[in-house]
């Protein structure tokens, strides 16, 4: 929903917004931030999420805008509406519908030329990735080959004016948002940046300037249902305090009448993302998905979901953040898949051009985006809400899942000749019980196959940390290969 007002004049950006719009719907209020929009022309957008007749009228006009009212009716419809937090750990659309993270990141691709952006999206919606992290302020250093035709705000005197937004550069934002929703991908947008190193300046905004832009930018976007907020990535290259970052975090929450959902990343040092205004934990580390154990750490430790979005790229370059192989890399997602945890991908494979994917987007040529989207596939085909450690305390399985409904088991990079079926009894959720049944389907993560087991399983022993089918023999595996086994209960 988008309402235009024509002002008698153009009035700088500040932190008082031009004009303010009530929507009320019932007994239910939102209260929503206009913007600039270039000359004397101001815009209001607003994410609405309730079916029926919506009324609104403005308040606190600024710049020559009249007071005005009006009504409109919100129709259902297929839209599945933002994506939020749900069942603690995982996420799901307004309406309900899970929303299962599979992410990739192009740093600079809002700074390309159109077509490599269309290409870009063309490339990553075709591999099946669902949501992408990109920078708003251009990245500046190493691979950087293309620099940006537009600039966010106007100069003055040498300096950035971000009272004065550069509209064309917005303009140019909400084509990228809106071309992503198009194609069913979230707009993980970073937007503050740690990469600009004094090439561009833009890492030298004050306090004050933070919360200018940050104020002109969430009346921007925030009624796009497929926007995600993320503060920086890695935030603590940037060198300012941690009460800074809390203070902007804090603001964004409040400023964001869609309630989107915000998380910061890191580099060396872990962000305290016990912070209120923290709704996921957004996490650098090379290490938490080599091995299974490791990545669930960070749920305990949070109570908030997770996402792994830097566990190192597939690449061929020197940087070990970008060496890894897609066989390494499809690995570390499953393991943070049953982890009960989230990953995203990134492809740092040399270039013609001396850039690479992970910084200019356009084609993917390497072997784990399909790998990546079969993955993708089995996360959204599950029946529970999201895949949970059964028993997180001593499963050397790793077996995740709902009790007693559905069950994920992935052996890594090298399936033994045999399973005998067992699974781990846990703490909550219901029990296990003699006679429950199952089907098994084979998974092989690397040539993307499913196959039935061919047989059915039953219980004939539950104990307290585990249940098995003695009675049936062992289930033949491709030994070697990389394997997961998905296991449903009969109902």
């Amino acid at each position: 929903m988008e309402l235009t007002f024509g002002g008698t004049y153009a009035l700088p950006v500040d932190n008082v917004p031009p004009v303010l719009v009530r929507f009320c719907h019932g007994t239910h209020a939102v209260v929503v931030p206009g913007f600039w929009d270039g000359e004397t022309t101001y815009r209001v957008r607003f994410l609405p999420e309730l079916v029926g007749t919506w009324t609104w009228r403005t308040e606190a006009e600024r710049a020559g805008i009249r007071s005005a009212s009006g009504a409109f009716t919100v129709l259902a419809s297929a839209m599945r509406g933002a994506v939020r937090v749900a069942h603690r750990f995982h996420f799901a659309h307004a309406d309900g519908t899970p929303f299962r993270p599979v992410g990739t990141t192009v740093y600079n691709w809002l700074h390309q030329d159109e077509p490599v952006r269309r290409e870009t999206v063309a490339a990553i919606a075709g591999a099946g990735f669902n949501k992408l992290r990109f920078l708003i302020f251009p990245q500046a250093g190493g691979y950087v080959e293309h620099e940006p035709t537009l600039m966010p705000f106007a100069r003055d005197g040498g300096e950035w004016d971000v009272s004065a937004p550069s509209i064309p550069f917005f303009r140019q934002l909400d084509a990228a948002v809106e071309l992503l929703g198009a194609h069913g991908i979230q707009a993980d947008v970073l937007i503050f940046n740690a990469y600009d190193r004094g090439h561009f300046g833009l890492n030298q905004l004050s306090a004050a300037e933070d919360d200018v832009y940050l104020r002109y930018l969430v009346a921007r976007l925030s009624a796009y249902p497929n926007v995600w907020w993320s503060l920086c990535n890695e935030f603590d290259q940037l060198g300012r305090r941690p009460g800074r970052w809390h203070r902007v975090g804090a603001l964004l929450a409040q400023l964001d009448p869609s309630a989107h959902v915000r998380s910061i990343h890191n580099w060396i040092e872990l962000y305290d993302n016990n912070q209120d205004w923290v709704t996921h934990a957004s996490v650098q580390n090379g290490s938490a998905t080599v091995d299974f154990g490791r990545a669930s750490l960070y749920r305990d430790v949070w109570g908030k979901p997770v996402i792994l979005d830097e566990i190192k790229y597939e690449g061929d370059i020197p940087e070990r953040w970008g060496a890894i192989s897609g066989r390494q890399l499809v690995h570390r997602f499953w393991v943070a898949a049953v982890s009960g945890c989230y990953a995203s991908h990134g492809e740092s494979l040399s270039r013609n051009d001396g850039s690479l994917h992970v910084v200019a987007g356009g084609s993917l040529h390497g072997e784990a985006p399909a790998r990546l989207g079969f993955l993708r596939d089995i996360l959204d085909g599950l029946v529970v809400d999201g895949l949970d450690p059964i028993d997180k305390w001593d499963d050397p399985a790793f077996v995740a899942g709902a009790p007693r409904r559905q069950y994920l088991q992935y052996f890594g990079r090298s399936a033994p000749e045999q399973w005998s079926f067992r699974l781990p009894q846990g703490p909550l959720g219901e029990r296990l019980m003699v006679g429950d049944a199952f089907d098994v389907d084979l998974i092989d993560t690397w040539h993307m196959t499913i196959t039935s087991a061919g047989r059915r399983f039953t219980l004939t022993e539950v104990a307290a940390n585990d249940a098995y089918d003695r009675a049936g023999p062992p289930l033949d595996l491709p030994a070697g290969q990389a394997l997961a086994l998905r296991i449903t209960r009969i109902e």
